[in-house]
C-alpha cells in the first residue's frame, strides 16, 4: 500500500475528518452505533452463552464489553489506532501496515493515524478487524459470528421475494425455455445488483427489508442505473463464452460476494444462471474469512443459506438442491482469501496477493458485488466524477471485470457528461445521491471501451 503517491493530489483518499461528508457521518454516528449494537447483543445473550460454553464465557463477555466500551470512546474522541492484542491469521500483516501508516498517513507526516484522520477505507477495515480481535482473544467465543443473527433475519424477512425471484430463474433456465439471453442476462444481473440495497452496515445493523423483489426492481429501477454496460458485457464477454467455439471445458466466472441474506440468494441465482445457460463450466464465489462489515458473506452464511432455501418455497428448495449438487461436482466453489479482509485497494493485489491475482487471470469474468468492493476497485478516492473507470482502477486488470454496485459512498468514476448534467439539475450541490443506495452502476472494465 503506497503511503503517499501522485494520486493523493489528483484524487485524495476519503477521510472522516471533513465535516458534512458521508465518511464523517460514518465515523461519528454509524461506527459507534455498530459497536453499541454488539454490546447490546452480548448483554442480551449473556446467560445463553454461559449456559452453552460454561463459566469461562462470563469472563470472556466481560473482557469484550470492556474493550468495546473503550473502542466506542476512542472512535468518538478520535484517538490513534492501536495494535491488536492477538496475532490471528493476519495479525502480523496488520501490525506492519499500521507501522507503515502511523508516521506517514499524510504528506510530511503531519497527522496521526486516528479514526477521523486516517484513510477511511483503512480505518473501517481496521474497525471490523478490531471487533474480530476482541472475540478471537477469548477462551470460548473465538469462533462466534456476532453478526449471524442479523444476517439470517435478513434472509428470513425476504422469503416471499426470494421465491418470486427463484421462480423466474427456473422459468428462464428450463430446458424448454426460449433462448432470450439478453433479456435473461439483464434480469439476473440487475436482480443481483438491486439485492445489494439490503446492506445492514449502512443502517448500523438495523433491519433493512426490501419492499419489492430484486427481480421486480431489475425492471422498475432501470432509470436509476447511472452506468449500464450489460449490453457491452454480452457482446465482448458472455456471448463468446456461450458460443465456446474452442469447445473449452474450463470456462470460469468469479463472483466476489458482498452481503449475506437476500443479496446472497440473488448471487446464487446468478451463479446458477451462468452454469445452466452455458456461459461457464465453473463459478467461484469469493467471501470473507471472518465476520465483516456487519452483513458480508462467510462460508457459514453460504452453507446455511443453501440449506435454508427450502424455507422460501418449492422453487427455492429445488434451487438449493441444485446448488448442493453443483458444489459436490465442484461447479460452484466457495473461497475466502485473506486479501478480501485486508485494507488494500485492488490495484495492490498483484503485489500483496500475487497468487490470488494470478488465479483471477484464469477467469473469463470477475463480478465485484457491492459498495466495499467498488471502493477498493477505485481506491476509495475522491475522483473527478468523469474520470475513466480504467484510470480509477489504476492497472487492476487480471481479466474482464464487472462492478455491480448500489452507491453508498462518495466515490465513483466513469460518469458521462450527460449523466452528470441530469444529476446536477436534480441535486445541485447535494451529494446524497452518492450514498443513498438509490442509484447504481453496472460498470465493465478490462475490455475495450464501448464502440460508438
Amino acid at each position: 500500500m503506497g503511503i503517499v503517491d501522485e494520486f493523493d493530489h489528483v484524487a485524495p483518499r476519503l477521510r472522516g475528518k471533513k465535516e458534512g461528508t458521508f465518511a464523517y457521518f460514518t465515523v461519528r454516528d454509524r461506527w459507534p452505533k455498530i459497536v453499541t449494537s454488539l454490546v447490546d447483543q452480548l448483554t442480551r445473550k449473556r446467560d445463553a452463552l454461559i449456559e452453552q460454553h460454561g463459566e469461562d464465557a462470563s469472563a470472556d463477555i466481560a473482557d469484550i464489553l470492556e474493550k468495546f466500551s473503550r473502542l466506542r470512546y476512542e472512535i468518538m474522541t478520535d484517538k490513534p489506532l492501536i495494535n491488536f492484542p492477538e496475532s490471528g491469521p493476519d495479525g502480523k500483516m496488520w501490525h506492519d501496515w499500521m507501522e507503515e501508516l502511523k508516521t506517514a498517513v499524510m504528506p510530511n507526516d503531519v497527522e496521526e493515524l486516528t479514526y477521523f484522520k486516517g484513510p477511511w477505507l483503512f480505518v473501517e477495515c481496521y474497525l471490523y478487524r478490531f471487533i474480530y480481535s476482541a472475540f478471537l482473544a477469548t477462551k470460548k467465543l473465538a469462533d462466534m459470528d456476532y453478526f449471524e443473527d442479523s444476517k439470517r433475519k435478513n434472509f428470513l424477512d425476504h422469503l416471499d421475494q426470494v421465491e418470486e425471484a427463484v421462480a423466474f430463474l427456473m422459468k428462464i433456465t428450463a430446458k424448454d425455455s426460449p433462448a432470450h439471453e439478453m433479456f435473461g442476462i439483464h434480469q439476473i444481473l440487475k436482480s443481483s445488483l438491486w439485492g445489494n440495497r439490503a446492506d445492514m452496515s449502512l443502517t448500523g445493523g438495523d433491519d433493512h427489508t426490501m419492499k419489492m423483489s430484486s427481480i421486480a426492481a431489475s425492471v422498475q429501477l432501470k432509470d436509476y442505473i447511472l452506468i449500464d454496460d450489460v449490453n457491452w458485457l454480452m457482446v465482448k464477454v458472455l456471448a463468446p463464452l456461450q458460443a465456446n467455439p474452442q469447445k473449452l471445458k474450463n470456462r470460469r466466472i468469479d463472483i466476489v460476494l458482498d452481503n449475506a441474506g437476500v443479496e446472497l440468494c440473488a448471487d446464487l441465482m446468478m451463479a446458477e444462471f451462468f452454469l445452466a445457460r452455458g456461459f461457464a463450466d465453473k463459478v467461484v464465489l469469493h467471501g470473507k474469512a471472518i465476520p465483516w462489515f456487519v452483513s458480508d458473506t462467510t462460508e457459514n452464511d453460504f452453507n446455511w443459506t443453501v440449506d435454508s432455501l427450502h424455507l422460501a418455497g418449492q422453487q427455492s428448495a429445488k434451487l438449493g438442491e441444485q446448488i448442493k449438487k453443483r458444489v459436490e461436482k465442484m461447479e460452484i466453489i466457495y473461497k475466502a482469501d485473506l486479501f478480501w479482509i485486508s485494507p488494500h485497494p485492488y490495484c495492490d493485489m498483484q503485489e500483496k496477493a500475487p497468487e490470488l491475482y494470478e488465479e483471477l487471470t484464469t477467469s473469463s469474468l470477475v463480478i465485484f458485488k457491492g459498495d466495499l468492493n467498488y471502493r477498493k476497485l477505485v481506491g476509495d478516492r475522491d475522483w473527478d466524477l468523469n474520470t475513466s473507470f480504467k484510470k480509477a482502477v489504476r492497472g487492476f486488470d487480471p481479466c474482464p471485470i464487472l462492478a455491480l454496485r448500489t452507491l453508498k459512498a462518495e466515490t465513483i468514476a466513469g460518469l458521462t457528461d450527460d449523466v452528470l448534467k441530469v444529476l446536477l439539475e436534480k441535486f445541485d450541490e447535494d451529494n446524497s445521491w452518492m450514498t443513498s443506495g438509490e442509484y447504481a452502476v453496472c460498470q465493465l472494465g478490462g475490455v475495450p471501451p464501448i464502440e460508438e
